[in-house]
């Protein structure tokens, strides 16, 4: 019983113990979340930093169609119908969606000019010649950007099918279903021009089908369901917008960091960094990697490695890491270290 009474005490002792290591742990440890730059996949070259955004696609067979006498006009058809609708409001919605999301990436300034659709004489279905360095030069000037970036071409297949089908269930009043599809085939070609001898530097064509469907037992119901034409057309240029921004922007990738506190309240490191006061806790680290301790130098040395990569500077985050790693060894140094090397080497792939 006495033994019993010793190994019931180590147990609650050991569990005491582990528990205060564990807030300890907790406590001294802080975490954040920061926003890291995944590279597009054709991100445009580090000294295009603004573009001018224009339309070329639109001649006199583009219309601003009314909503509801394009729903009526399909409606009359049947809502069994195939036909190429040219709608300006689809074609500027591509342009303007794209100017925000650009904008709103980080890695672009953009200018849309009031005056942004260029006269065109061509069929939509053709692809004009580039446009001349002299007013590729001339655009970029006015508008003080370093890229002229034009929607070239613009087109909208609209495709609408309409069935219904007496159910087979013995009632003695009929009982249909109704179905419905709205497919929109899209085609937009882009070219971004750029001053110089040779001004073309890129082309990105997209093409694609955004699909709706619907099913219902009432017509009324059925439709509700679905977009309307008009609405589909503006849906397809966002949708344009957002495939051509999904290219040339880079996208943040959320990822957690942290830090470590020196003390278990008020750690005046912790106090800075919640008010991003990022500066003064580089200093206020600075002056505790001075320490004669290597346990509390290595933790100041990866609190420095956090600061200079939340400054961009990976290089400097990494000679910290490497500090703090050789200082007092642990094991979440060499796993942050591995971190900054592979984003290191992500943002040299993208230069």
């Amino acid at each position: 019983m006495l033994l019993f009474k010793i190994l019931i005490s180590r147990k609650t002792i050991f569990l005491f113990m582990t528990g205060i290591l564990l807030s300890s742990c907790k406590s001294n440890y802080a975490t954040l979340t920061i926003e890291n730059a995944r590279p597009a996949t054709e991100e445009l070259q580090p000294d295009i930093q603004s573009i001018t955004l224009m339309n070329r696609s639109m001649n006199r067979q583009f219309l601003n169609h009314r909503e509801d006498s394009l729903q009526m006009y399909f409606y009359r058809k049947g809502y069994q119908l195939s036909k190429i609708v040219l709608d300006s409001t689809a074609a500027d919605t591509t342009i303007r969606a794209l100017a925000e999301l650009l904008f709103e990436s980080g890695r672009y300034d953009v200018v849309v000019p009031v005056n942004r659709n260029f006269s065109r004489s061509l069929s939509y279905d053709l692809l004009p010649d580039t446009l001349s360095p002299d007013m590729v030069s001339k655009i970029c000037s006015d508008y003080h950007t370093d890229a002229l970036m034009v929607l070239e071409r613009f087109s909208t297949k609209t495709m609408a099918d309409y069935s219904s089908e007496l159910n087979s269930d013995p009632n003695p009043v009929p009982v249909y279903s109704y179905y419905a599809t709205l497919d929109l085939k899209y085609y937009a070609f882009f070219r971004i021009y750029k001053p110089g001898t040779k001004t073309l530097i890129k082309e990105i064509e997209m093409t694609d089908t955004i699909y709706w469907e619907s099913a219902d037992y009432t017509q009324e119901r059925l439709f509700r369901k679905l977009p309307s034409i008009k609405q589909a057309l503006i849906n397809t240029g966002i949708k344009i917008a957002l495939d051509v921004d999904e290219k040339l922007s880079p996208s943040w990738i959320p990822e957690k960091r942290g830090y470590f506190l020196f003390k278990s309240k008020n750690d005046r490191g912790q106090q800075l960094m919640n008010g991003s006061n990022y500066e003064e806790a580089k200093r206020y680290w600075a002056e505790m990697a001075q320490s004669k301790s290597k346990k509390i130098r290595s933790k100041a040395e990866y609190n420095l490695s956090l600061i200079s990569e939340l400054n961009g500077d990976m290089d400097g985050a990494i000679e910290w890491g490497l500090k703090s790693y050789y200082s007092f060894y642990r094991h979440q140094t060499e796993i942050y270290l591995k971190k900054l090397e592979e984003r290191k080497e992500t943002i040299q792939k993208t230069k």
